[in-house]
């Protein structure tokens, strides 16, 4: 098991290399797609190794230059069938034609939000991993309308998600969400 996750560590940090977190003083954007893998592991408490190697590529499809097929070929089909779930749908350009900002902004929630509730249980709970490390890198580095914006989609997650796919990790989003919906800025 061990192998496999260190392999993909490797592999994410090569591929994510140069990029930062949102914020002053970012960090390596490595760093999130480690927070997501431990979240899973000691919160969620899971044990598969498919879905702790999908927390650490979850991203790497959005991000960088990565293709499914090459998360297959070197991690099989289980670990792509869970990076492909979390990965999202973006708009088309003819989708987002004529559209204002927050008309786009809404648009991409909405994408959003329609895969989440169509992804698997343990995609949704990797999914609430990566929810959980972004509110609280948000809250650090997000202030008005964004900020706000980013709290309603997180209780429309929480919405979608049943409590049950990992209720540790949920009853934690949740908290989170209400304790900086309750100090925003």
């Amino acid at each position: 098991m061990a192998e496999a996750i260190e392999a993909a560590i490797k592999w994410a940090r090569k591929r994510h290399d140069g990029s930062w977190r949102d914020g002053a003083s970012p960090l390596p954007y490595i760093t999130h797609p480690l927070e997501v893998l431990s979240i899973l592991r000691y919160e969620a408490e899971v044990l598969e190794e498919g879905a702790l190697v999908a927390a650490v590529l979850h991203d790497m499809i959005e991000d960088t230059e990565t293709t499914l097929d090459e998360v297959k070929e070197r991690f099989g089909e289980r670990v792509a069938g869970l990076v492909r779930e979390l990965t999202r749908t973006e708009p088309t350009p003819s989708e987002t034609a004529g559209l204002s900002a927050d008309e786009v902004r809404s648009l991409r929630s909405e994408l959003l939000l329609a895969d989440i509730a169509a992804m698997t249980p343990m995609a949704q709970t990797i999914k609430l991993c990566d929810r959980l490390s972004n509110l609280r890198c948000a809250r650090a580095t997000r202030t008005g309308p964004a900020l706000a914006r980013y709290l309603e989609q997180t209780t429309a997650i929480l919405s979608l998600v049943p409590r049950g796919v990992s209720p540790r990790v949920w009853d934690a989003v949740k908290e989170l969400n209400g304790q900086v919906v309750a100090g925003t800025r």
